[in-house]
């Protein structure tokens, strides 16, 4: 079902964040089903924005956020809409909107994130075949395997399915859709360390 949500504007340091009506809810939401969120909608932004520069109209924006149960009420709307339009141009940055909403993984871990895709794309063309994906991402030292609780390939597969649904080609992985992965599964993992490893074991970074 849609996800109530209401606005708190803070315009002193010129941000958005979304919170439940019932306090806490919608974060804890977004921790559980963070990285099909984040690579679902950076997928949507980037299908409607038809120019490929990054900037989405009032129109388009508000239809990203609907397909993603982000609606508002109008007066809401309008309210996000002059903040994040700050150059009244009537377009707004989406990875700005994305930041702002979800945050943003921190630098120590972006590093670990370019340190994966750039062992993936040896030849630095911005772009992975999923068949390489598949042959270079390894499951054993998944907690779930190590358990007992699921196989590698079971793991692996449930990695390149959520992986293949962010891609705007099911069959390569540009960087910006590899990093908006991990920044919706760094929602819900506090520690560095703790993310650091996850990208560690399976990438042998």
């Amino acid at each position: 079902s849609p996800l109530s949500c209401f606005i708190i504007v803070d315009t002193s340091k010129h941000c958005v964040l979304y919170f439940s009506k019932s306090s806490g809810i919608f974060r804890e939401t977004l921790s559980k089903r963070g990285v099909r969120v984040i690579t679902g909608l950076g997928k949507c932004f980037r299908q409607v924005d038809k120019n490929r520069n990054g900037f989405l109209s009032q129109a388009a924006f508000k239809e990203a956020l609907k397909v993603f149960h982000l609606e508002m009420p109008e007066g809401d709307f309008e309210s996000l809409w002059l903040i994040l339009d700050d150059s009244k141009s009537d377009k707004v940055d989406y990875g700005e909107f994305t930041r702002a909403v979800f945050g943003e993984m921190n630098e120590y871990r972006k590093a670990f994130v370019r340190k994966a895709y750039m062992k993936l794309d040896f030849n630095k063309t911005g772009s992975v075949p999923m068949v390489d994906i598949r042959k270079c991402y390894c499951a054993k030292k998944h907690p779930l395997v190590l358990a007992g609780k699921a196989t590698e390939e079971e793991i692996k597969s449930s990695f390149l399915e959520t992986l293949r649904e962010s891609c705007s080609n099911p069959n390569e992985v540009s960087y910006s859709e590899f990093e908006d992965y991990y920044e919706g599964l760094s929602i819900g993992i506090m520690d560095d360390d703790d993310f650091v490893n996850i990208l560690r074991n399976p990438w042998g970074i």
